[in-house]
């Protein structure tokens, strides 16, 4: 295997239905460069699915305002060291046999690279991991069409600036989208046999959300790619589950998933109070602390308080699934006193930010106990759906 390039972490700005400004931003970033990793250098990676002109409009310049705002923050990201690598993923409507479609991308890359951007990412995830119609016959695959264009993109940034780095999320970022064994899936194939291995790629693991990440998960995939494999970790997101919150331990991460690859980046929540917490749970891991002894100096360090710990098991993870003994009435009634201090006493910014998922945890402990027979009560707090859902349940 070729020598692994330097070691990276750091923050994706990287989920639907959110949408940082640049104050939040910067608060992120400022709270990387206040962390240690180890050896990793901290890093933000700017690929909002809510900025419509990094998706659904790409071919659409940023107006001269908003330039003028993100080259601030890369300089803001560089005086503290941390690097600010901008995305596009054009992936929706991209025409592979298009020039005109090849310079507007080219153009948005450049101008990012203007702004002083040295690594840039392009996106092709979430799209159909099938040829479009108008490429079909000039492509062996999809794989193919996009190793070919991240070399030609590559070629030209560094026509522009020879330092000029790529990373690449593919339209497979997960075994979960491999046609079968991704040691034969044919996107892989074709595109490790036509991409420059001097890209990052990004990978999320076995799943979207990967319950664990480790040698098994990771090997095969990293020694393809030469190492430059950079993890995107959805332990933590939510906007596939906006009604729920993730804030436990950061678990089933082995020591394999920084050796086998450059390192761990995490796409979690859009919060930016919660995902600064979040983010010490990853750079302790990086250090090789216990996630549950880094877990709790970070409850402390935040001012979480002790009453969270009662609750805590069902806000933890998206693999949670209760027991009967965790539903018990003496630990619900333990539950629900905790929650009446977090929800209604206990003030400061994670409060604001955590205050929905704390009431209606609250609200589902008492649907638990035979709340939900109160047709007022239910229908003041659960949706209309939820709220038939209930009733019809009383007159069965």
């Amino acid at each position: 295997m070729a020598r692994k390039p330097e070691s990276i972490w750091g923050y994706i700005e990287g989920y639907y239905g959110r949408l940082f400004g640049w104050a939040e931003r910067e608060s992120v970033i400022g709270h990387l460069a206040a962390l240690r990793a180890g050896n990793a250098a901290p890093a933000y990676l700017y690929a909002p699915k809510e900025d419509p002109l990094h998706r659904r409009d790409w071919r659409v310049a940023y107006p001269a305002a908003w330039r003028s705002r993100f080259e601030g923050l890369v300089r803001y990201g560089r005086r503290r060291g941390v690097d600010v690598i901008p995305g596009m993923a054009p992936g929706l409507s991209f025409d592979y046999r298009s020039a005109a479609d090849y310079r507007a991308l080219l153009a948005k890359l450049r101008a990012f690279q203007r702004s002083g951007c040295r690594a840039l990412a392009l996106l092709m995830d979430d799209i159909p991991a099938v040829l479009p119609e108008k490429a079909r016959g000039h492509f062996r695959s999809l794989g193919e069409a996009h190793g070919q264009l991240l070399g030609k993109l590559l070629s030209d940034l560094r026509d522009a600036d020879p330092q000029a780095r790529l990373w690449f999320c593919p339209t497979v970022y997960t075994d979960q989208f491999a046609s079968g064994p991704i040691e034969k899936d044919p996107y892989l194939a074709d595109l490790a046999r036509t991409m420059p291995h001097e890209i990052t790629l990004m990978w999320t693991g076995p799943r979207i959300i990967a319950a664990k990440l480790d040698r098994s998960g990771l090997a095969w995939l990293s020694g393809r790619f030469g190492g430059n494999l950079v993890v995107w970790d959805n332990l933590y997101a939510d906007d596939y589950c906006p009604s729920k919150i993730f804030l436990g331990p950061y678990l089933g991460r082995a020591r394999e998933a920084w050796t086998l690859t450059r390192g761990i980046m995490l796409n979690p929540t859009g919060l930016p109070a919660t995902d600064r917490f979040l983010l010490d749970l990853l750079a302790a891991q990086a250090r090789g602390e216990p996630a549950a002894k880094a877990w709790k100096a970070a409850l402390l360090r935040h001012a979480v308080p002790r009453e969270f710990l009662a609750v805590a098991p069902f806000l933890a993870s998206p693999f949670f699934f209760p027991r009967d003994e965790d539903l018990s009435p003496r630990k619900v009634a333990a539950m629900r006193k905790a929650l009446k201090f977090l929800v209604w006493e206990w003030k400061g910014v994670l409060h604001q930010e955590w205050y929905p998922y704390l009431f209606m945890l609250d609200a589902d402990l008492k649907a638990w106990e035979g709340g939900w027979q109160d047709r007022e009560w239910a229908g003041k707090r659960y949706s209309p759906l939820l709220a038939r859902m209930f009733m019809e349940k009383e007159k069965a």
